[in-house]
């Protein structure tokens, strides 16, 4: 009868017990999407008529908004194209995107 109590104790406290741990989350927080592009975008290499980004936990098509900004500022209005992407070290990407003026071609 003893050892029937106490099972019954033990398994109260190891339920009691699970019941207040937090789940903590692996996803990062980010108070904004722009401290988001801050922490998980950077370049890595530009000229007259290209850019190279690095990225992770952002879509492509944010880093092709920043290359298109890119692009507009410093080669008189053209248009940014992907050229290709590949993977990294760490899980990270590198886009190169070529400035170009689509509408002469």
């Amino acid at each position: 009868m003893k050892k029937v109590l106490m099972l019954c104790l033990l398994a109260l406290v190891c339920v009691s017990c699970q019941s207040n741990v937090e789940e903590i989350s692996a996803e990062p927080v980010y108070s904004s999407d722009a401290e988001r592009f801050y922490r998980n975008i950077s370049t890595k290499a530009m000229g007259e008529d290209y850019v190279v980004y690095e990225y992770m936990d952002v879509r492509i098509d944010d880093v092709a908004t920043l290359a298109s900004r890119y692009c507009f500022e410093t080669t008189e209005g053209k248009k940014a194209y992907l050229r290709d992407i590949y993977m990294y070290k760490n899980h990270k990407r590198r886009a190169t995107f070529d400035c170009v003026n689509l509408a002469a071609e």
